[in-house]
């Protein structure tokens, strides 16, 4: 009698070459090591060592991604420092919306004047944290809105010390403590002025927001 040659499906075939490869994946596991889990093994620490002097890390790296960070001893020493960096720039005005940052600076020549918006040289917004590690600050829409972190030609943040923290997971778990559940409805990350190289690999600054960061550092500890 002559046999039938049975057939064979596509479903079928795909079937066994599918159970064929969890096979060896499973005749596999714990025999393959991989470099870089093992380089990277949790040892109890993090990938990057914690900083220690957040101050001058938090600096050294706002500098090296062309931001410009002003550091003084108190309210006083910051005007003072912030307006000399202004005549440098030309900039003899400076728009704020924070209601409590302006009554704060009285020293400074701000303005709110609204029809004076679309025409400001310079902005200043406070923020939530300075993140040493990567030389970023965390800022928010609390006080000036979001249109502030990104419309102004240069972006004046004013700080204190009390802000820094060494990694970014440490200010998302300080903005947590803070607001709880009423978190602003924009949050952001800045890492130095706006930047993009999409047009010819040529370097743009100011692209998609401020072209210049200045941050202004009240320590707390001088």
């Amino acid at each position: 009698m002559k046999r039938t040659k049975k057939k064979i499906s596509p479903d079928d075939i795909s079937a066994q070459a599918r159970e064929n490869i969890l096979k060896k994946l499973n005749s596999a596991k714990g025999s393959i090591e991989n470099p870089l889990l093992s380089r990277f093994e949790d040892k109890g620490g993090f990938v990057f060592p914690e900083p220690v002097r957040l101050m001058e890390i938090f600096v050294s790296e706002l500098e090296e991604i062309n931001g410009t960070a002003i550091v003084a001893k108190d309210s006083a020493d910051a005007e003072k420092k912030l307006t000399a960096t202004l005549s440098e720039k030309n900039i003899e005005e400076i728009f704020c919306t924070d209601n409590s940052l302006f009554k704060e600076l009285s020293g400074l020549p701000l303005t709110n004047d609204p029809d004076k918006f679309r025409y400001m040289k310079a902005g200043i917004t406070k923020c939530e944290a300075l993140i040493a590690r990567s030389g970023s600050v965390m800022v928010s829409s609390n006080g000036s809105g979001r249109q502030m972190n990104v419309f102004p030609p240069v972006h004046i943040i004013w700080t204190y010390s009390s802000q820094l923290v060494p990694f970014i997971s440490d200010a998302f778990e300080n903005l947590k403590n803070k607001y709880d559940k009423d978190i602003p409805s924009q949050v952001s990350i800045v890492t130095g002025p706006s930047r993009t190289a999409d047009i010819e690999k040529t370097l743009v600054m100011g692209a998609h927001g401020p072209r210049e960061l200045v941050v202004v550092i009240i320590d707390e500890k001088l």
